[in-house]
């Protein structure tokens, strides 16, 4: 049942490949060569024949060696993309750090430049600031100009 069913299936394969009418006109091709040239035949049947094993093992091999080297090589592959794995996670980890502490960095300093801004008056002129130190920052604000701080000691 199995075999009969796997024996339906390649003949329909091969009429895709190869239509009945092809078929039989090469048959007829080959039975016409026999019986006009029989000692050509025979001599390339008999060739044929004991060359056919060396062919089929020598294709087997290829196909195996191939085989073998394409498994191999997809293997190397993933165990080099391992190790590279291994060092791109923590890199990952590092850098993504490292942007966060910057972007913290940058954000709470645009904060804090805004808070020491509102402490400048609105208007045209100057704004000043006292430490606790006894240091004062003056920042002089003009139209049209960035506001321009300078630090003086004492009074």
């Amino acid at each position: 049942m199995v075999v009969a069913g796997t024996i339906s299936r390649v003949q329909r394969m091969v009429d895709r490949v190869v239509t009945p009418e092809q078929r039989s006109q090469f048959y007829g091709n080959v039975s016409e060569f026999f019986q006009e040239q029989p000692l050509i035949a025979t001599f390339l049947l008999a060739t044929l024949s004991i060359s056919l094993v060396p062919l089929f093992l020598f294709t087997t091999f290829t196909i195996s060696v191939l085989a073998f080297s394409f498994i191999s090589a997809i293997l190397f592959s993933f165990i080099w993309i391992g190790i590279a794995l291994l060092l791109l996670v923590p890199t990952l980890f590092v850098t993504c750090g490292l942007g966060i502490l910057v972007w913290v960095w940058a954000v709470s300093s645009w904060v804090v430049a805004r808070w020491l801004y509102g402490f400048v008056s609105a208007s045209n002129g100057a704004g000043e600031l006292r430490f606790p130190n006894g240091k004062r920052m003056v920042v002089k604000k003009e139209e049209g100009e960035v506001p321009r701080a300078e630090i003086r000691n004492g009074i």
